[in-house]
């Protein structure tokens, strides 16, 4: 059955942009369109967001997925929120979710899991899911895991057979596990191409302030790095800019980051469909208890998406190093550390 849907577009909590989706026809109004939808049956899906769904990068990985989801009938209604501040007006957010009977409710960043604890007992049969990534799981409450460790080494490797020597710089927007583990992976990538390279990793303090950024990515630069792996958006877009000044190579962060510059040797794909589909059908059996839901690379959570103007510099042995590697992976014969902490 081919499926279209309605866009309702409508004034959000404290200015915030709400875009609501459900089967029916293609209209963007502001006024809800009532259709019959294709699967009626499916659970509906509310996601919040800190900034901007179209920011190529973590907010469009969730945007297309849930989407995706939508057009194949796996959810009946769809609900975004973005631009929603983490702390009380986020927690307001996500209530009014709740309180319009949407199940389940994805909180899409570490900085929401305070909020979505605050409520969650009040909506006992909703399940609320936050982008924690360390397996933050209590009741109704579940967390989601970012495994992009995994991607990091297989980009590590890239990224040594192409520069042959030098230094990682590794950033995040804060010193948490998820960043920690792929700075320490993609670490460890260059390091099974060439023993002697070193790195070092910066915590931003800021997942959107790409001059901070840059400018941490600059002074990495300076001490030597030319291999670059950023967790969180602001991180990795100063990296690409500095890494395209110096002639160095850089790392697209959950989204194919290819066009912003011929330093993107590789990009980390989310493929966050899968993800959401555990906690959708964990709703759609009546489950009132969420998990930790993670979808490995050799489950097909991530791929690795390598710059096509950039394949023809990657020596043919670190090719073959990288497409071995990654069978391994896929196989369950190679499992990539994980190191969550600096050692």
């Amino acid at each position: 059955m081919a499926r279209t849907r309605s866009h309702v577009l409508t004034a959000g909590i404290a200015g915030a942009a709400v875009c609501t989706f459900a089967a029916g026809a293609a209209t963007a109004t502001t006024e809800p369109v009532s259709e019959d939808a294709g699967n009626a049956s499916a659970p509906s899906m509310a996601i919040v967001y800190s900034a901007e769904w179209q920011d190529g990068s973590w907010g469009q990985a969730a945007y297309d997925a849930a989407n995706t989801m939508l057009d194949e009938g796996i959810i009946s209604d769809l609900a975004l929120q973005e631009n929603v501040v983490p702390g009380a007006e986020g927690e307001r957010a996500i209530r009014a979710l709740a309180e319009d009977g949407f199940n389940p409710i994805i909180a899409h960043s570490f900085d929401f899991g305070e909020d979505v604890k605050a409520i969650a007992a009040d909506y006992p049969d909703t399940i609320f899911v936050y982008a924690g990534g360390f397996g933050d799981v209590d009741g109704n409450v579940g967390d989601y895991a970012q495994p992009f460790y995994q991607a990091s080494y297989l980009q590590g490797i890239l990224a040594a057979g192409v520069m042959g020597e030098g230094k990682v710089g590794g950033a995040g927007g804060f010193d948490i596990p998820v960043c920690q583990a792929m700075y320490q992976a993609y670490l460890a990538g260059a390091q099974a191409v060439n023993p002697d390279i070193e790195g070092s990793f910066v915590a931003v303090g800021d997942w959107y302030d790409v001059q901070l950024a840059q400018e941490a990515a600059q002074s990495q630069a300076d001490d030597g790095a030319n291999m670059f792996i950023g967790c969180g958006q602001a991180p990795t877009f100063g990296q690409i800019d500095v890494a395209n000044e110096i002639g160095g190579v850089s790392t697209g962060y959950v989204g194919d980051m290819s066009a912003l510059g011929e330093s993107v040797l590789s990009s980390t794909v989310w493929n966050l469909d899968a993800t959401f589909g555990l906690i959708v059908a964990d709703v759609a059996a009546g489950a009132t208890e969420a998990q930790y839901y993670d979808v490995s690379l050799a489950d097909g959570g991530m791929t690795v998406a390598i710059n096509p103007d950039r394949e023809g510099d990657i020596p043919e042995d670190v090719m073959a190093q990288f497409e071995d590697t990654l069978a391994q992976i896929e196989s369950g014969d190679f499992e990539v550390p994980y190191v969550p902490e600096a050692g």
